[in-house]
């Protein structure tokens, strides 16, 4: 029984989070992308490359916070079963 639940945690949140993830980088390269075209000067591109990165950084912060609250979850299915 325990087999069951747990499948239905990682079902539940595993594919959401993956498929939000790659739409959220998508979005986000998008956006650098055109931010580089405009750039005018070196001191410009550090300028969005540093903001770039920093979001980078958010979203992989996000993305492990949602692995861990997973974690979580299974494990209190395990305790359960």
């Amino acid at each position: 029984m325990a087999s069951i639940r747990y499948s239905e945690v990682i079902k539940s949140s595993g594919k959401r989070s993956l498929q939000n993830l790659g739409k959220r980088i998508r979005k986000l390269h998008q956006n650098y992308d055109a931010q580089i075209r405009k750039a005018k000067s070196k001191a410009k591109l550090r300028q969005i490359y540093l903001k770039h990165r920093k979001d980078h950084q958010k979203l992989l912060q996000q993305h492990l916070k949602e692995e861990g609250t997973t974690i979580k979850r299974l494990g209190k299915v395990l305790e359960k079963g």
